[in-house]
């Protein structure tokens, strides 16, 4: 039976905003999954025959590999289009460009939805590579997918072989593995006007891309081990983080399964050609750079195959309403007073928040913080404080600032 793996996007956000009447910008931490997967349709049509962000071409270098959820290798002079099967492909970059039309709200917490603002649409590049390792001396392996047993067959996923058309198991004898970069995130645009009125929106990043599942269609877990190594430089050093799959232990997480979908991020059963989620083989998220390798079998030969893996990645930004009132109540106490000032002192060119001082919410301690001190000095802390004129002691703190402030700039000048 043919089973068809489709990409998931799922999201989670932390959000501190709880309405619109709030003074301070919130940051919005928006957790997303993304599915890179490998699988085969074995038709008869070329075009429709196999999809994979890893590979370009069959062995016989004329069947396509058409790109999975837009995942595609890097065609680059420094990475040409790698062709499966082919000795010295050692390793492919494939690539993403991802676009996201917000449609989440301030009522849904801005947990609804796809995570992204109804009126934002967020947009970047994310790329990795992917290359064949062998811990064996003197092996020298490279990435194949030859097929298993015919020509409209796409083999049982990612693997590593030194023979063209050899197996396509991650091989333990000898032992080899993938190692695979840190995912690079770039051309992050942020772009249109947050629809919710009465607020203001303000573009953060994308960042942390890890991969917290593999998938596997032919992994035994009770006879065969691979282990995810953290850092790995080639040599398995004592004390690296790890991560072990099927009968091999690791520091993080042990005898973790490699099922045919995606944990929690599998789309799940549709009509019943798609395994349903299972979460035993999920592990905490793991940037790279990393290696996966073989670690036990039942057999010389005996490994497995990736056919797919899930990144998870994070989004930022910050959200707070419109004309949002000015704040000096550093301490948060309820008012403002000689202690605000002498927290703003302290903040003076490092602090970055309300709380070492940054009053106007510009995420900078300065003068202009100063001055929104001064006005407010002698006043109860309200959403919207109004400017006042400062008392004696007001204006005695305000100028032995304006000095303190200018000896500062001198000494870093």
């Amino acid at each position: 039976m043919v089973r068809h793996l489709s990409g998931i996007l799922t999201c989670a956000a932390v959000v501190t905003l709880s309405s619109a009447s709030s003074t301070r910008a919130d940051a919005i931490v928006v957790t997303k999954h993304e599915n890179l997967e490998h699988y085969t349709v074995n038709s008869p049509t070329p075009a429709a025959e196999s999809y994979s962000p890893f590979f370009t071409s069959h062995t016989d270098g004329i069947k396509p590999f058409l790109p999975s959820n837009g995942w595609s290798p890097l065609l680059t002079a420094e990475q040409p289009a790698v062709q499966a099967g082919t000795v010295g492909a050692t390793s492919t970059t494939p690539k993403k460009s991802f676009s996201f039309v917000g449609n989440s709200t301030l009522a849904g917490n801005w947990t609804d939805g796809n995570g992204i603002p109804t009126g934002i649409t967020l947009s970047f590049d994310a790329q990795l590579t992917i290359t064949a390792i062998s811990l064996t001396p003197g092996d020298a392996p490279f990435l194949t997918v030859p097929g298993a047993s015919n020509e409209n067959a796409s083999g049982r996923g990612i693997g590593v072989t030194s023979v063209p058309g050899g197996a396509d198991d991650i091989n333990f004898v000898p032992q080899r593995g993938l190692a695979f970069s840190p995912v690079t995130v770039s051309n992050v645009s942020f772009t249109g006007t947050l629809a919710e009125p009465g607020l203001t929106f303000a573009p953060g990043n994308v960042s942390g891309f890890g991969v917290e599942v593999f998938a596997s269609g032919v992994f035994n877990e009770n006879l065969r081990g691979m282990l995810l190594t953290q850092g790995e430089d080639g040599v398995q050093d004592p004390g690296e983080e790890t991560i072990g799959f099927g009968l091999t232990s690791g520091t993080i997480a042990s005898n973790l399964a490699q099922n045919l979908n995606f944990g929690p991020y599998s789309p799940g059963p549709a009509g019943g050609t798609v395994p349903p989620p299972d979460p035993s083989g999920v592990f905490p998220r793991q940037s790279g750079p990393f290696t996966l390798v073989v670690s036990a079998s039942d057999t010389p030969s005996g490994g497995g195959t990736i056919r797919g893996f899930t990144l998870g990645y994070d989004v930022t930004y910050d959200i707070s309403p419109a004309g949002a009132a000015e704040d000096a109540d550093f301490d948060g106490d309820g008012d403002i007073d000689g202690a605000d000032f002498l927290t703003w002192q302290r903040g003076f060119g490092v602090g970055t928040d309300l709380s070492t001082g940054d009053a106007n919410d510009d995420n900078v301690v300065d003068a202009a913080d100063l001055a929104i001190w001064r006005d407010q000095f002698g006043t109860s802390s309200s959403l919207a404080a109004v400017a006042q004129i400062p008392e004696p002691a007001g204006a005695a703190l305000f100028a032995i600032a304006s000095i303190a402030m200018f000896a500062a700039s001198r000494r870093q000048s």
